[in-house]
């Protein structure tokens, strides 16, 4: 009987540690635990062991900002994250003094630096932004503390209201079981002419699903990576208008003149050369020849580069070949007609 009673002693014991480790820092008034409970809602987890690297990061994606705190690391990855679907610039809000690794300081600290906000004062960060025109949404991601935004967030949303005013904010979030609301609120409060659109959080119990969470989020702001403006090689077909009147040309499928018809639509004067044999321009700046075949037998209605000078050459008459110049498109059936003559003329390059 005894050794009955012991094991059901012991199997109740197990069952309230496993319930204490999987549920928030129990605190008064039913509120949430401020570890990086933003992170992994385990309140063991002291000091940064297990953070990837971070930081400050220039993606290709010139139309999305993402700032984001963390302290043990869950709130860094799903920045990590949002960054690699984008291809986004990246910046971390630091503290200007480093939290405690000690988990217990860590919380008193959090929870004075929380009742300090209240009276109006802000613990001091390292991190600015001179300015968010060029972006059309900012994700803002941090964890939550004590149900509220993590203090260096709130900071840096306090010190940059002006300039967040009338942009397009996305939330992100990591607790142990906290909800995102009052966290939502607190946003509000700070920057009260922000657009907010839909948050996302990721609990202790979510985050394994942070690599199908996040894209599907993204898809539904309409934030996409942004693919560069590279036509495909049949489209590659463009309008040359001279006076009122236009001729069409077909580019070559090459690196030149892919950096070209990256530029139109582009005006310019061609001027005569040769007598006649050529019409010719200097793109400013030269055209990359990247990926580019050199050697061309010119005939009429014929777009090269003279490679030493780094002009465009079109070909009104026939000529001999040369290494040095680099085929990049033609002039359609007898539209070449139109530029043949000595006088130099202002044209317009146009995509089709």
């Amino acid at each position: 009987m005894k050794k009955l009673f012991f094991i059901s002693l012991m199997l109740l014991a197990t069952l309230m540690l496993t319930a204490a480790c999987s549920e928030d820092e129990p605190l008064t008034d039913g509120q949430e635990q401020v570890t990086p409970g933003e992170d992994d809602g385990e309140e063991g987890n002291e000091g940064n062991e297990n953070e990837d690297e971070g930081g400050n990061v220039e993606g290709g994606n010139g139309r999305y900002l993402i700032l984001y705190c963390s302290r043990t690391g869950n709130t860094e990855r799903m920045a990590q994250t949002i960054q690699s679907t984008l291809d986004c610039d990246m910046i971390m809000v630091e503290p200007k003094t480093p939290y405690e690794d000690d988990y217990n300081a860590m919380l008193d600290r959090a929870q004075a630096e929380l009742d300090a906000i209240e009276q109006g004062n802000y613990p001091a960060i390292t991190t600015s932004v001179e300015g968010f025109d060029e972006y059309d949404i900012v994700f803002i991601g941090y964890p939550i503390w004590y149900s509220h935004m993590a203090t260096p967030m709130q900071t840096f949303l306090h010190n940059h209201a002006d300039l967040l005013a009338g942009k397009r904010i996305a939330l992100f979030a990591s607790s142990g079981s906290s909800g995102i609301g009052t966290s939502e609120r607190d946003a509000a409060t700070l920057v009260p002419d922000a657009v907010f659109e839909e948050s996302l959080l990721l609990t202790s119990s979510t985050l394994g699903n942070m690599a199908t969470r996040i894209p599907q989020w993204l898809e539904s702001l309409g934030a996409s990576r942004e693919e560069p403006d590279v036509p495909d090689a049949v489209s590659l077909n463009i309008n040359i208008i001279v006076g009122d009147q236009t001729i069409t040309a077909t580019m070559e499928d090459n690196g030149a003149a892919r950096d070209f018809f990256s530029r139109l639509p582009l005006e310019v004067t061609l001027e005569d050369y040769n007598s006649g044999v050529e019409k010719i321009f200097y793109p400013d700046p030269e055209l990359s020849l990247d990926d580019t075949p050199c050697g061309c037998d010119p005939v009429p209605g014929d777009i090269t580069i003279y490679e030493p000078w780094g002009n465009v050459a079109i070909f009104c008459r026939d000529w001999s070949e040369s290494n040095s110049l680099i085929k990049i498109g033609h002039i359609d059936d007898d539209g070449i007609s139109l530029l043949q003559g000595t006088e130099s003329m202002n044209v317009r390059f146009e995509r089709q």
